[in-house]
């Protein structure tokens, strides 16, 4: 499975995309004919117009799979900006696109201290529970791995699904997709402790490889924050990033640029697992 994360307007996102989903789960024509006339991109207007059309009454079960699929991606992917006549595309926006189970395996060494992340088979193992059973409370790991906080009023692996994941649990306030969003207060949370975080990582290392130095360190945190154009070559590899320490240094320092790009911006985030068949 590979992983898209892209920034999102946070005002349309929480203005548009997620009134629709609700809605829609027992209204879908309401729920397009509202999302019709708040945008004035022609090509989304055209998919309500499609789906509109083709409707067979109630929910989404009444409405064509292909198109509300390409209305949503449209939705959650594109760059929106608001305009007299509604909201708008405004061009292409630069996101992450990677492998899953590796940008996981990147953001849990970031935010979970007891990760066991040398150790080649328990991590693997915490991945796997996370694809079936993604937590709470370790931030960005917890969006890649679909997990939605806060919990949704509508079922999101329903509304719209990439790879055929998700749970949904009332009692539990527990819902977790193929995809999920924060919004822009979180993001903006996420950059403030990021740092620290990183810098906890390092020192992690830092003790693994005791009494071996490892002047690279400061580099490697200045790639990651921003303050240094590209990574530092590794004449010490880092053990518990084993032979492809470099690459994967380099790989967190372009996935937590586009945290940091987000809060500057403003915007939330929104994660996609997308299944390679698709």
């Amino acid at each position: 499975m590979e992983l898209v994360l892209r920034r999102v307007n946070d005002r349309f996102f929480q203005e548009q995309v997620l009134p629709l989903l609700s809605l829609a789960m027992s209204d879908s024509a309401g729920a397009l004919r509202a999302l019709q006339e708040a945008l004035a991109d022609e090509q989304s207007r055209l998919l309500c117009e499609q789906l509109l059309s083709s409707h067979l009454g109630g929910g989404l079960s009444g409405v064509e799979q292909e198109p509300w699929a390409e209305l949503v991606d449209r939705l959650l992917l594109l760059n929106w900006s608001p305009g007299p006549a509604g909201w708008t595309v405004d061009g292409q926006r630069a996101g992450y696109a990677g492998n899953w189970d590796e940008a996981l395996h990147l953001a849990l060494m970031v935010e979970d201290p007891g990760y066991p992340y040398a150790d080649a088979r328990s991590s693997h193992g915490r991945r796997e529970g996370f694809r079936l059973h993604p937590v709470a409370d370790v931030g960005l790991a917890s969006l890649i791995g679909g997990q939605w906080e806060s919990f949704p009023p509508f079922p999101p692996d329903r509304v719209f699904s990439t790879a055929g994941r998700g749970g949904y649990v009332p009692r539990e306030q527990y819902a977790f997709a193929d995809w999920a969003w924060r919004p822009a207060r979180t993001v903006a949370h996420w950059q403030v402790n990021l740092e620290r975080k990183l810098r906890r990582l390092l020192e992690r290392e830092q003790q693994r490889l005791a009494p071996l130095e490892m002047p690279e360190l400061d580099a490697v945190l200045g790639y990651w924050t921003g303050r240094v154009a590209g990574p530092p070559e590794l004449p010490v590899a880092f053990s518990g990033l084993g032979q492809r320490a470099s690459s994967w240094i380099q790989e967190l320092g372009v996935l937590v640029s586009h945290v940091r790009e987000a809060a500057q911006h403003k915007a939330g985030l929104v994660a996609l697992g997308v299944s390679s068949r698709r």
